[in-house]
């Protein structure tokens, strides 16, 4: 990998980005120039926990902290300026609304906070994801001519994610959370149900969303944040379904 540029790692909150972080503390990993997470307005609370408490902590010895980009670099929140909901909830028919959140919330404000700290074209910088081997489908240009995309976990230190979920382990990490909105339909149950249990002010947002968006529906309120398509607060949450990740390609989510 070529040192030219600055690197500023785009930090996501989950099992690849905390890899990363293991590497980077370990020296397999340079040190990147800036590690920073978008705030998406409703970023669960267990990342935040995990980034404070495990983290930030691992990167300290090498002079990293995660930074924060305000959600107030977003120009849009649930609605488009065309009035589109922008997040993928489940049609009342057989599929789901396109999901723009992670595009509107991470990404655009990861590079405008970018563009904020001094880069641009007179400055140009790599970004580091973190899409690993097994999710290389996600591995896109950013489209941005300054801001150069780079994943590491492919290119550098090619890891699957239950690799990296094995080197967070044998370091003697918690395993981190998969990172999500409170609110994101793409949780399963399992998911669900850990926030149910031990988040409930989270799980509560999440019911209210749901009416929020229901109320503001023009197909009678046929929008709902789980897959069987009946209100969250009703859901049968006791069998696992299977992973619901796959409207995201942003390379954003999750990571």
């Amino acid at each position: 990998m070529s040192d030219e540029l600055p690197i500023i790692w785009s930090y996501g909150g989950g099992t690849q980005s905390v890899a990363i972080a293991v590497l980077v503390a370990r020296g397999e990993l340079p040190r990147p120039d800036r590690v920073v997470i978008a705030d998406t307005g409703r970023e669960a609370q267990e990342t935040w926990d995990y980034t404070r408490d495990v983290v930030n902590p691992l990167l300290e010895p090498v002079g990293l902290e995660v930074e924060i980009a305000s959600h107030d670099y977003a120009t849009v929140d649930l609605y488009a300026l065309n009035g589109d909901l922008l997040i993928p909830a489940f049609t009342g028919e057989s599929g789901a609304l396109p999901g723009f959140c992670s595009n509107e919330w991470k990404k655009r404000v990861i590079s405008r906070w970018a563009k904020d700290q001094g880069y641009g074209k007179k400055n140009p910088a790599r970004m580091w994801l973190g899409i690993s081997v097994d999710e290389v489908h996600r591995a896109k240009p950013s489209g941005i001519p300054w801001l150069h995309y780079h994943w590491p976990l492919l290119l550098d230190v090619p890891r699957r994610r239950d690799e990296c979920i094995n080197l967070v382990q044998l370091s003697g990490l918690p395993t981190p959370p998969r990172s999500a909105c409170w609110m994101c339909p793409y949780r399963s149950n399992e998911e669900w149900r850990h926030i149910r249990d031990n988040y409930p002010e989270e799980w509560q947002k999440a019911i209210e969303l749901e009416k929020e968006i229901q109320d503001k529906d023009e197909r009678d309120g046929l929008l709902f944040l789980h897959k069987s398509r009946v209100s969250l607060q009703d859901a049968v949450l006791d069998h696992d379904n299977l992973d619901l990740f796959g409207g995201c390609d942003s390379g954003f989510c999750m990571v």
